[in-house]
């Protein structure tokens, strides 16, 4: 028993600290895939989620950085990355040959050719949510897949608060005027989905309504009932 104790303890240590369940590293094929990012932007980072991935456009002023994001028994995992590219500040851009990507200590490590530039990466979004972790100070700005919306609470989350939001071109841009570090967390929906729910909503209130005046008629026609039948109706 003692033993058991023992190994289910190690799991849970192990687990814990984030050191199972993490993203493979990522293959030098899978670095070197080829992306077309948007080099001319109006933010310092730039978001763009589409298709279960999303895309990282960031002014870098660090030799390298460092991305992990939460796992689910609260230690960190890397970030997996793909098509890393960097551009120099004179417009030249190069690729995964002069980009070092490494795995340390539950984090994925980027080294840049130069200290200043600007850096692209590809990770990976869920089908409606996406969680990106700030490598950079400055304004932010996430722009969400084609017809997808935050507006209506429970369905829509966007973190951290203090955001200003627009829709250009059927897209969603949540903008952050600064921000330093954390995660941007957004979890979206599509617009049927929210008239979806609504009528699942009105049919189950409809049937709800239906049944209470089922019942109530059911009742008064046993009052009469027992009305004819001279029974007493206030014993």
């Amino acid at each position: 028993m003692r033993r058991l104790l023992a190994a289910v303890g190690l799991v849970v240590l192990v687990v814990s600290a984030g050191c199972l369940g993490g993203p493979p590293a990522p293959s030098d094929e899978d670095l070197s895939k080829e992306v077309a990012y948007d080099w001319d932007r109006d933010a310092d980072v730039t978001i763009t989620t589409d298709g279960g991935q999303y895309r990282v456009v960031a002014d870098i002023n660090e030799s390298s950085v460092r991305l992990s994001q939460q796992s689910g028994f609260g230690g960190r995992n890397p970030v997996y990355v793909s098509a890393v590219k960097f551009q120099y500040a004179n417009g030249t851009v190069v690729g995964a040959d002069a980009i070092d990507v490494s795995t340390r200590n539950s984090r994925t490590v980027v080294e840049f050719p130069a200290e200043n530039g600007t850096f692209a990466y590809t990770g990976n979004a869920g089908g409606r949510s996406v969680n990106v972790p700030v490598i950079a100070e400055g304004s932010h700005e996430l722009v969400l897949p084609r017809g997808m919306r935050v507006s209506f609470p429970v369905f829509g989350v966007v973190e951290p608060p203090g955001y200003q939001k627009t829709i250009d071109d059927g897209r969603v841009h949540v903008r952050w005027e600064s921000l330093s570090g954390g995660t941007v967390d957004a979890k979206y929906y599509l617009q049927q989905d929210l008239l979806l729910f609504g009528g699942i909503v009105g049919v189950l209130a409809a049937v709800a309504v239906a049944g209470v005046v089922y019942y109530r008629i059911r009742i008064r026609r046993l009052e009469d009932e027992r009305e004819q039948s001279g029974l007493d109706l206030d014993e």
